[in-house]
């Protein structure tokens, strides 16, 4: 097992875990989902800290660097995690909604998340980013008896594909511009090699990135489908 990587095992290890108690224990013993959850991201928010260090590390053949600037990143994500937990907990119980599912859900975002910030080619980049994007979607219509949880589900998914599919058309302009680089440091030698960093393709993958991450962080002007997301997933 790599050591860069021990905090996100150990949510991992976390998923697991809960998922097997689900399936042997009755839902009454839900301290246990909670406790489980909550100790998996405190340990591995200690872990990360204790992985800080000064040189960057490059690993599975160049698709993930770990170094100071990616962690902290991970650092924020976990602790959001950490705190969305109990601040969320009360109103999923009101609902008498399953606790294991959103448990699940809030470790998996946080666990794509996290190899989204280490992430070092296109390809990571992009399956970091859904895995993170299909748990936000899942979550935000995980109250079903909410209309408007259901209302924002539909948006959020129609407007998350959409983004999804113009980022990637983005990834493959700049796939090619670069004579069939992934990596992103390779990336930018191959677009050097081959002259193409001044051609319209990469004005056009540019622009298809900038617009596909803006849909997806909602930034002005990129924020109008943001509004009653939001009203629907306010628990979250």
């Amino acid at each position: 097992m790599e050591v860069s990587f021990f905090p996100e095992c150990i949510l991992i290890f976390g998923l697991i875990l809960l998922l097997m108690i689900d399936s042997t224990y009755d839902q009454k013993d839900r301290p246990w989902f909670y406790f489980i959850s909550s100790t998996s991201l405190v340990i591995s928010i200690t872990a990360l800290l204790f992985r800080w260090r000064e040189e960057p590390i490059i690993s599975f053949s160049g698709n993930f660097q770990t170094n100071n600037f990616n962690e902290i990143f991970q650092f924020l994500i976990l602790l959001c995690s950490t705190l969305c937990i109990p601040l969320s907990v009360e109103y999923i119980e009101c609902t008498k909604m399953a606790i294991t599912e959103f448990l699940l859900f809030v470790l998996t975002a946080t666990l794509g998340g996290m190899f989204l910030c280490g992430a070092n080619d296109l390809i990571t980049i992009f399956v970091a980013s859904e895995c993170f994007s299909l748990c936000s979607y899942l979550l935000s219509g995980y109250t079903k008896r909410d209309l408007r949880s259901n209302e924002a589900t539909m948006k959020y998914l129609l407007m998350g594909g959409a983004s999804s599919s113009i980022l990637v058309h983005g990834f493959s302009w700049l796939y090619g511009s670069s004579g069939g680089e992934i990596e992103l440091q390779e990336i930018v030698n191959g677009l050097i090699n081959t002259q193409m960093y001044n051609s319209p393709g990469i004005s056009i993958a540019l622009i298809s990135i900038t617009v596909g991450h803006g849909f997806k962080l909602s930034p002005a002007p990129f924020h109008q489908w943001t509004p009653d997301v939001y009203e629907g997933v306010w628990f979250v």
